[in-house]
């Protein structure tokens, strides 16, 4: 089978390309003209280049292809960036799904459980769980509106497609990296506090695993969560930070905190005209209980909810095996 992959130098991108030829396949991936090449030395693909909100790269990316993962998105957690997000999450999955449309084959569209709504400790959020969205940043406005577009598109045009809404993924292949700055943001220095939220944490190979079965047997016009393990940030950092020997967060941050940071944030963006990492709408999903139930992809998908310290290690391996980090840099205090 011939697949094309959008988002291959990603971290999910490049585990489902590593994953698709092993399997046997074929890989058709497309990427921009700015994107580095370095994550495809070796492996047997062909690239086109162009813009994912162009018709004529979408043609010729999925010209005689037997299905489409759309795993591509720009991520952008404040409340800016809006028209960005929306040409490439929304405008870009569009595109590329009436392309499908027309040449009649499958899609599967890679969004984000951030696309729903956040679950609580003692019941985790399901596929039809859907409000009230978690704000108002970039990422999460986007994402859910490419999901309802899609989703019409099904039902009014019978476009085959299936969702796929992955969690926090760990593993390795991170060239970017995504994740993996969050490890090594742990892993390089003393880190007081953690995110007062909840993240469902999962292992990248297997949401890859998962995204493969969604194209094979996923049923068309359906989400799936390919999420894991439920736990605070504070538990996962400290995972993070006994790995490598070093002294893990102390405490979570609590909501007075977060509210302070988000005001503060917010007031320097006004001034400076410049979103920085630390505003209102990240530190909200920072905080929330994002719990999640990836039931309905064990029973349909056989997804299976891989082991979160087998995750983090291998990430943390490949960082050092590929020079983002050091021994040296995160011994213990």
């Amino acid at each position: 089978m011939l697949y094309g992959v959008t988002g291959a130098t990603g971290l999910l991108g490049n585990n489902l390309v590593r994953s698709l030829l092993d399997q046997g396949h074929q890989v058709r991936v497309g990427l921009r003209p700015s994107s580095p090449r370095e994550p495809l030395e070796g492996l047997d693909v062909e690239i086109v280049t162009g813009q994912l909100d162009d018709p004529a790269f979408a043609a010729e990316l999925l010209r005689d292809v037997d299905g489409l993962f759309h795993v591509a998105a720009m991520i952008w957690l404040g409340k800016t960036r809006q028209e960005e997000s929306h040409r490439v999450n929304v405008t870009g999955s569009e595109v590329l799904a009436r392309q499908c449309l027309e040449s009649g084959i499958r899609m599967v569209h890679v969004s984000s459980v951030d696309a729903l709504a956040a679950g609580t400790r003692t019941r985790p959020a399901d596929e039809e769980s859907l409000d009230p969205p978690k704000g108002r940043s970039a990422y999460v406005v986007s994402k859910r509106l490419a999901e309802r577009q899609l989703l019409k598109m099904h039902e009014q045009s019978g476009l085959d497609v299936v969702i796929v809404n992955p969690g926090l993924m760990l593993g390795p292949w991170d060239w970017k990296p995504s994740t993996g700055r969050m490890i090594l943001a742990v892993t390089s220095h003393a880190v007081p506090m953690s995110p007062g939220g909840i993240i469902s944490v999962c292992d990248v190979r297997n949401v890859a695993a998962g995204a493969i079965a969604a194209m094979q047997q996923g049923r068309a016009g359906q989400r799936y969560i390919l999420a894991g393990v439920n736990m605070r940030y504070l538990e996962l950092w400290r995972r993070i930070a006994r790995l490598v020997g070093r002294r893990g967060p102390l405490a979570r941050m609590r909501r007075f905190l977060a509210t302070i940071l988000s005001i503060g944030g917010d007031v320097k963006t006004s001034v400076t005209g410049r979103e920085g990492n630390v505003n209102s709408a990240g530190l909200a999903l920072g905080q929330s209980l994002n719990s999640y139930s990836s039931d309905k992809a064990q029973r349909e998908l056989g997804y299976e909810v891989g082991d979160v310290d087998t995750a983090l290690k291998d990430a943390w391996h490949w960082l050092l095996e590929h020079g983002y980090a050091t021994l040296d840099e995160t011994s213990g205090d």
